[in-house]
């Protein structure tokens, strides 16, 4: 009867131990597949390449994007918002850091921007908002 009883005891301590070890490697496989993290390639532009794109735009949307260079670094603005910077990722692609695409077309001449509403500068959008323009 005491061999049956330790048994038991000895069963239940194991049996606990496993669930709580068990628990925490649940949880994190839970948060890491709950993060996304965007990574792209960074594509070095050189000034005159940029030249080609450094205009307004007048988006399908109504609002006028423009593209600036200074000091080597690449920015968008929207119709007076504060500028964000972009960075190359190809020769006529640039990324924001909160995941807009923004892709040019025609030497220049088109563009089109994914994820538009990722934007801080815009409104409420649906997610996957895409605008387009011709110059």
């Amino acid at each position: 009867m005491k061999t049956t009883l330790l048994s038991l005891a000895v069963a239940a301590a194991l049996s606990i131990a496993a669930e709580a070890s068990a628990a925490p490697a649940s949880a994190s496989a839970e948060s890491a597949s709950e993060s996304v993290k965007i990574s792209a390639t960074r594509y070095h532009m050189e000034p005159r390449e940029f030249a080609d794109y450094q205009s307004a735009y007048q988006l399908s949307n109504g609002d006028t994007i423009r593209f600036t260079r200074q000091v080597g670094r690449f920015y968008t603005e929207i119709q007076g918002q504060a500028r964000m910077e972009i960075f190359a990722v190809g020769p006529a692609e640039f990324i924001t850091r909160n995941g807009s695409r923004m892709v040019f077309g025609d030497d220049g001449d088109t563009l089109t921007v994914s994820n538009y509403e990722r934007l801080p500068m815009t409104a409420q959008l649906p997610a996957n908002t895409i605008v387009m323009a011709k110059r």
